[in-house]
Order: C-alpha cells, then sequence, then structure tokens
C-alpha cells in the first residue's frame, strides 16, 4: 500500500478479492469495494456496507444501475462465500443495489438499514425474516462485531423537491460505527456534516467522503470531520469509481487533504479489493 498520488482521481487497478479474504482471521481487514461499498473481516465476522458488486448481464462496463465503470469490482456478489450482516446507510440505487442485495441475500445475511431502506428491500421481496429497520443509536452485536447506529443528513431531494414522490425525513439515512477488538470505525454515509460529527472521539478509521456533492460532506465538511478525528486512517470513497459527471460520484481526495492535518501521512489510497489490516487499534498493513 503507498499514499496518495496527488495527480490521479481515478482508482486503483482493481485486486480481486478470493474466497480466503472471507476466512478466519487474527485481526481485522477493511476492504473498500469500489464506490460507496465497504467490506469488514473482523476475526471471521463478515460485514458489508452499501455494497454494490454487479455489472449488467448485457454491459459487464456498467455496474447494475447503468453507470459505466472506471475500475471492476473486486468481486461479484455471486462469488460472495460468506456475510453475517450488511449495513444500508440508505436506499439509493448506488448504495442498496437491487441484484447484488438479491444475489447476497442467499446468504441469509442481516439486512439492516433505515426505514426507506426496509421498505425498499421488502418491496424487491427479500427474506423479510432478514430485514431490520434500524434508526440512530440502536445496537447490533455479532462476535467480535459491535454496531452502532449513527444519525444523518442526507436530503438530496431538495435538489429538484417538485419531482419528488415523497419528503425527507430525519432518519431515512444514517451513518455506522463498527467496533471490533483491533479498531473502531466510522462510516458516515452520505450525509452533510452534522453537530454529532463534532463529539466523535476514539476513531480509529474513518471511511473519507470526497464526494463534491452539496449533501454530502462535501470538502469543506470532510476537511472539518478528518480534523476533528485527527488520530483516524482515512479511506478516501465515491471517486475513481464511476465514469460520469455526477458530481455524487466524483470528488479529488487531493484538493481535501491538503488541508489535513497529517492528511498525507493518514490517507489510504487503496485499490479496491486491498485489505487495510488492524490489530490492537493499530494499523498493521
Amino acid at each position: 500500500m503507498d499514499y496518495i498520488n496527488v495527480k490521479k482521481c481515478t482508482a486503483k487497478p482493481t485486486i480481486p478479492m478470493t474466497k480466503e479474504a472471507f476466512g478466519p482471521i487474527p485481526n481485522t481487514a477493511i476492504y473498500w469495494l469500489a464506490g460507496a461499498g465497504f467490506m469488514i473481516n473482523a476475526r471471521g465476522t463478515i460485514i458489508m456496507l452499501d455494497p454494490l458488486m454487479k455489472t449488467r448481464p448485457d454491459d459487464p462496463s456498467r455496474c447494475e444501475t447503468g453507470a459505466l465503470l472506471k475500475v471492476k469490482y473486486p468481486i461479484d456478489a455471486d462469488d460472495v462465500p460468506k456475510l453475517d450482516a450488511i449495513l444500508y446507510t440508505h436506499s439509493d440505487a448506488d448504495h442498496l443495489a437491487e441484484q447484488t442485495s438479491k444475489s447476497l441475500c442467499r446468504l441469509n445475511p442481516k439486512m439492516i438499514g433505515p426505514p426507506p431502506a426496509f421498505e425498499r428491500m421488502a418491496r424487491m421481496r427479500l427474506d423479510i425474516d432478514l430485514l431490520v429497520s434500524c434508526r440512530s443509536k440502536d445496537i447490533y452485536e455479532y462476535p467480535n462485531v459491535r454496531i452502532e447506529v449513527f444519525p444523518a443528513d442526507h436530503p438530496w431531494q431538495l435538489l429538484n423537491p417538485t419531482r419528488q414522490k415523497r419528503i425527507f425525513r430525519a432518519g431515512d439515512s444514517v451513518g455506522f460505527i463498527v467496533e471490533t477488538p483491533d479498531v473502531r470505525c466510522f462510516f458516515p454515509g452520505d450525509t452533510r456534516l452534522m453537530e454529532e460529527h463534532l463529539s466523535l472521539s476514539d476513531i480509529n478509521f474513518l471511511a473519507f467522503d470526497v464526494s463534491l456533492c452539496t449533501y454530502h460532506l462535501n470538502p469543506l465538511g470532510a476537511k472539518v470531520l478528518a480534523n476533528t478525528l485527527k488520530d483516524a486512517y482515512l479511506i478516501p470513497y465515491h471517486y475513481g469509481t464511476i465514469d460520469g459527471p455526477n458530481p455524487a460520484m466524483n470528488g479529488d481526495p487531493a484538493t481535501i487533504l491538503d488541508e489535513v492535518e497529517n492528511g498525507y501521512e493518514r490517507a489510504l489510497i487503496v485499490a479496491p479489493g486491498e485489505p487495510v489490516v488492524f490489530a490492537g487499534k493499530k494499523l498493521v498493513k
């Protein structure tokens, strides 16, 4: 793993994930799955966040939502051998992808998300016994994993409110604090900066949203959050995956890291499928 090349805003070439990535390990490995997706292997417990892992059957150069890809996904959802839980921050298709969710459902993971995500999964006719509707401050526990639901604020519907079928409500989007024996992680999801973010502490790893969208952290909010969590390692996401003009899918980590305390030392610019390993609350790989 090397540090950021400030001139590149396209993800590094993908490293394919094999079945070994899902097996028992003595520590915690975090994988960026491209886009907004992540996977955690916490000593054999497998948690995914916002996975989008399938392409169009008729055009593998495009993800299942139709967007043109710059990089391949590290593993197809059909090839995932084990999964204990999926955490969905909200119901947008680039986070809760229908074909990916239907494929992963075969592994019987708990599928946890806020009410609009629960509703969307129910309409997909996923196994209702697997679906969990969550709210901020809810707690879920698995072997070697503790999950706390965190508030988020992502009212992208305000971009064109006259065309929306439903209003935005508080609690429609969430983030997650995921703690293992080896690392305390914060996955903010798609969110504007909130007062609650400024009270966070003891975070070792931050999923670092570098999107340019007004209804994400955006560069200013991302800088503030990274400087608030000044001891956290950072993996940028929402960049380098989709080939298109949508500001929500694009960003330049370097324009933010220039103003982040020790930003270039803390930023881990990984390829999709490349493990980042923590043990004893410290980065080891």
